[in-house]
């Protein structure tokens, strides 16, 4: 059995998880998760890496829903400048990174994931056309990367994107849903 590290913001996103998984609560945003992650990675060893928790639907996905996606992009990256698309960097051995491909290549889905919160790069939606938005999968999942391990995005939709959804909307969404996420991530880890 391979050892799944599950990568979550907040603990709330992943009570009782820890009886089936490696866990590991990261913090708000791709920083703190690329950090705490990859610091992890090394520390226990993990063979594959999911980013899980909540995220925000851009309206065709319902809320409740867990959902695994295919492709994680991000806004924060800006190298036009070099003549690089918006999200796109160079890596460590100077190759261009546009997207991260998650080990889930049926969905065709794509979460846009930013350290900046939705509100703010509603002009990057008609760039990527994204599904979903969160905050942490683009560092978890560059951590993975940078470690050579595999990597997956799956949560849990808590609201839709401009429905002006309050920190206590989500927290009930995260609450009623858990169980859901719960129940994907153990399919997935069968599957492995």
């Amino acid at each position: 059995m391979k050892k799944i590290l599950v990568v979550a913001s907040d603990k709330a996103e992943i009570k009782g998880f820890e009886k089936h998984f490696l866990t590991l609560v990261s913090g708000v945003g791709p920083i703190l998760a690329s950090a705490k992650t990859a610091g992890e990675i090394v520390k226990s060893g993990a063979e594959v890496v999911i980013s899980v928790g909540t995220c925000g639907s851009l309206g065709r996905i319902k809320r409740g829903e867990v959902v695994s996606f295919s492709t994680v992009v991000t806004p924060d990256q800006d190298l036009s400048s070099m003549h690089l698309s918006l999200g796109a960097t160079i890596d460590w051995n100077r190759s261009t990174i546009k997207e991260l491909r998650t080990g889930d290549r049926k969905s065709g889905l794509t979460l846009l994931s930013s350290g900046t919160f939705t509100s703010s790069y509603r002009d990057a939606f008609s760039h990527f056309s994204p599904d979903c938005v969160d905050m942490e999968a683009y560092g978890v999942g560059i951590a993975a990367l940078s470690l050579g391990i595999p990597f997956y995005a799956v949560k849990l939709v808590s609201d839709i994107v401009g429905d002006h959804s309050t920190v206590g909307d989500i927290s009930f969404s995260m609450r009623e849903g858990r169980e859901r996420l719960l129940e994907v991530l153990l399919e997935l880890k069968d599957s492995l």
